[in-house]
């Protein structure tokens, strides 16, 4: 079944619960980060559902793969910061396991997205030239001009 909104998409919805999982792991870490790493995990998270519902409303293919690929860059951003967290301690090895558990099917998922857009963009592309071909090497239509050498005199 096609979908018929962004909330309908598995991508968006597993990088929406993400993106609250996320702000939940944030809100324990220590007070000295509520500015440094809690802020940027979370600004880093967010925008990749928001993306993901961006790129879902756009018309061109080329314009969808945008919104898509800042998504994906958006988790790789995540990435170094649930590093970062697990560097300093305040994330197990458990819990780092988990998130990048998510990221990775979130990622998973927009990859295999954005190669079937890719996929129908070019067979788009491709049937409009060979289109276009057929106009070029077609022979052209007999053309009488009034008044020319295939036209009957006029009386």
């Amino acid at each position: 079944m096609k979908p018929k909104t962004f909330h309908d998409l598995k991508v968006w919805q597993l990088a929406h619960k993400l993106s609250l999982d996320v702000t939940r792991l944030t809100n324990g870490f220590p007070a000295k980060e509520a500015f440094r790493l809690t802020d940027q995990m979370v600004r880093s998270v967010r925008p990749a559902p928001a993306n993901i519902a961006e790129g879902f409303g756009r018309y061109h293919y080329n314009d969808k793969l945008t919104f898509y690929e800042r998504a994906l860059s958006s988790l790789g951003e995540l990435d170094n910061h649930l590093a970062e967290a697990l560097g300093n301690k305040y994330i197990t090895e458990t819990i780092n396991t988990k998130f990048l558990s998510k990221l990775n099917e979130v990622s998973f998922l927009l990859n295999k997205m954005m190669k079937n857009i890719r996929k129908a963009r070019d067979n788009d592309n491709s049937s409009r030239k060979i289109g276009s071909n057929r106009r070029l090497n077609s022979k052209p239509k007999a053309y009488a001009h009034p008044g020319g050498i295939n036209s009957k005199p006029q009386a």
